[in-house]
């Protein structure tokens, strides 16, 4: 970005910066993916939002909206300029109980809203795993959904308008009581109503999660309605700055159904057999995933409750059932002896502790010891969910010839689960191995005509499926739609649309491309899980746990909302510093380091309540040795590390001494 160009964003009032540190920080997001961005935006309102997006548009700098960055393929991280959404767009206003509606900011966390509207009685149905840090503004550019589909479906069921801001700096209102966007709605109407039969071949009934792509399928039942094609753009078409959402009365009864098998194969036949019942949810997790929880205090009462080692099995099936006859479909369930045993739980707080596992999913898995880890590449893959036990083995079928074990886990009853295949993906055979089957899935899923972005979007990881997935017809119906909400192609360019620059394995993270060395040699141990500092460091995957809104972890984050000021910004900057090792630079001495280090409070909040047990403490304590021992203490540490020597000059002085505190 040229000087000129920072000049022009920095005078429209909105705050950017472009510094080394916060372009590091945005750099990557949940996703195993890296680009950094040449600046990042914190609009504080929707005139502010206008304004830069104005300005980038017409200085030709592409636009990336970004929430909590918890995205699993890279669509919230690009290389031009980053908005953020997540610090400032926070409010909550316009309750309205009898039309059952609220209006929430963008960077509303969806566990607050539903904090905020629980005592009401109410509740905003879609329930994602990451709720402690998903942004409602994420949520509708994802279409995201989760666990209770049948009850709730997608997030777009849930919007009745979205104020938007478009890359020539409009400010709309769009939903099916607005007048917003008019033309441009009667536009895609008639580029739609074209190619009803081939939407109709390409999308056929009968998926309850999303296809990839804009909501074209969705716009045909419910036209005039252009909330339809923004659920689900990941950022191309316009910013989000808040939405006027539905609510959903909370469950008057709730009870779970753990159902215990001896292979991944009967749990999904047994889901299939299950469906008849009407559950609000049925969840899988295999061994590979609750093996994860052993030895971690913070899961040890949700093992103890489901006896994973007095009586152990390969997988679990929990179905959830709410409101009319629980207990009587409880004891259906019961009834059917399916799989090795069963268990019911009505108990709120002993719900809480098995959700709190399936939640955990991702951080869990990520926080395997070693290189060699579970990875999303092809875990957003959805069928119906009849077509479950085929499907997964159809996986086997890729994971076999090439000797690999992957984990299934996920949203069942939506015939959707997330396959992580177990990768080291500092290796190059694991890559070639990443790459096959990333193709052969692709085609696999296209075989059972089913979606290969069903919740967590296209980004960098799909987009290069797409014409195989869509066909011709219907992708270029996308990019004419693209063109009518972005005519210069600036909003997250390359995403949905392949234009050469992205594939499923290029711009990944570089500590895979190009592995860390130590500047220092390390004196601790690490010794409750990794044995390594660079194990320890890499376990933080950027999912934003340590993001939640609920103490302890993480302090500062809580306190400032700065990103730098989480475990996963603190561990972004340590990975990308120690690898500053061109033209004799130290990276001890860096002032990004020191950024990160020195604001830590070392209170070990992160390792208990991480899944991924990042220590960030014992982090720092290594790297402020290795700092100390190369350049010695600095008179800052001298002072404060005698408090002996100032007690006594205070008990000298002591009115100056108190004055001074």
């Amino acid at each position: 970005m040229t000087d000129g160009a920072l000049r022009k964003l920095q005078l429209t009032g909105c705050e950017v910066r472009a510094d080394r540190l916060t372009r590091i920080l945005y750099a990557t997001d949940a996703s195993i993916y890296q680009i950094e961005p040449e600046a990042v935006a914190f609009p504080r309102s929707v005139e502010q939002a206008r304004s830069i997006i104005s300005v980038a548009n017409d200085t030709g700098i592409s636009i990336t909206p970004r929430g909590a960055g918890t995205s699993l393929v890279g669509n919230a991280i690009g290389d031009g300029l980053i908005v953020d959404f997540s610090r400032h767009n926070r409010q909550i206003s316009g309750l309205d109980l009898e039309r059952k509606s609220v209006r929430a900011g963008a960077g509303v966390v969806l566990d607050g809203l539903n904090a905020f509207l629980k005592p009401h009685g109410f509740c905003f149905g879609p329930d994602v795993a990451t709720s402690s840090r998903a942004t409602i503004g994420g949520m509708i550019a994802n279409n995201s959904s989760g666990a209770r589909v049948p009850v709730y479906g997608t997030t777009a069921d849930h919007v009745i308008s979205t104020e938007i801001v478009l890359a020539d700096g409009r400010i709309e209102s769009i939903g099916s009581d607005r007048a917003g966007m008019r033309d441009e709605c009667e536009q895609i109407s008639e580029l739609i109503a074209r190619h009803t039969p081939e939407i109709a071949e390409q999308m056929p009934p009968g998926l309850r999660k999303r296809w990839p792509g804009y909501g074209i399928e969705r716009f045909l039942r419910s036209p005039k309605n252009l909330n339809e094609i923004l659920a689900g753009s990941e950022g191309t078409l316009a910013a989000i700055f808040s939405a006027e959402l539905k609510i959903s009365p909370l469950p008057r009864q709730k009870g779970l159904g753990l159902v215990f098998f001896g292979s991944v194969d009967d749990a999904m036949q047994a889901t299939v057999e299950l469906l008849d019942l009407k559950p609000a949810a049925i969840e899988h997790i295999d061994q590979l995933l609750f093996d994860q929880t052993k030895g971690q205090l913070h899961f040890q009462a949700a093992r103890d409750l489901m006896e994973l080692d007095a009586k152990p099995c390969k997988a679990v099936l929990i179905v959830e059932f709410y409101d009319e006859d629980v207990a009587e479909r409880l004891a259906i369930l019961q009834a059917r002896r399916l799989g090795l045993r069963s268990k019911i739980v009505t108990s709120q707080s002993e719900m809480d502790l098995v959700w709190a596992v399936r939640k955990a999913g991702l951080s869990l898995l990520t926080g395997c010891v070693g290189a060699v880890k579970p990875v999303a590449f092809i875990e957003d893959a959805a069928v119906r969910p009849a077509q479950l036990p085929q499907y997964v083995r159809g996986l086997e079928a890729i994971m076999k010839p090439l000797g690999l074990e992957a984990t299934y886990y996920g949203h069942a009853a939506s015939g959707l689960l997330h396959v992580r295949p177990v990768l080291d993906l500092h290796s190059a055979d694991d890559l070639k191995k990443f790459r096959r089957i990333a193709d052969e899935t692709s085609a696999l899923v296209k075989q059972f005509k089913g979606s290969l972005s069903a919740e967590h979007g296209v980004g960098i990881a799909r987009t290069e499926y797409m014409r195989s997935q869509l066909g011709d017809e219907l992708l270029q119906l996308m990019c004419e739609i693209k063109r009518v909400f972005d005519p210069r192609g600036r909003m997250n360019p390359g995403k949905i649309f392949a234009d050469g620059q992205f594939r499923i394995d290029s711009h990944l993270r570089e500590n895979f491309e190009r592995p860390i060395e130590l500047p220092f040699t390390p004196r601790l141990a690490f010794a409750f899980k990794d044995g390594s500092f660079i194990g320890n460091l890499e376990q933080c995957n950027g999912c934003g746990g340590c993001r939640k809104e609920a103490p302890i972890m993480c302090p500062t984050f809580l306190a400032t909302g700065d990103e730098i000021m989480s475990t996963r910004g603190r561990a972004n900057v340590i990975r990308k510093v120690l690898q500053w090792r061109e033209n004799g630079r130290d990276p001890l001495e860096s002032e990004e380091l020191d950024a990160a280090l020195s604001n830590c409070l070392s209170c070990k909040g992160c390792t208990p309540e991480c899944p991924s047990n990042v220590n960030l403490a014992l982090l720092k304590a290594e790297l402020l040795y290795a700092a100390h021992r190369k350049h010695g203490l600095g008179l800052r540490e001298r002072i404060l590390s005698r408090p002996d020597i100032l007690g006594r000059i205070g008990c000298v002085m002591p009115r100056l001494a108190n004055g001074t505190l």
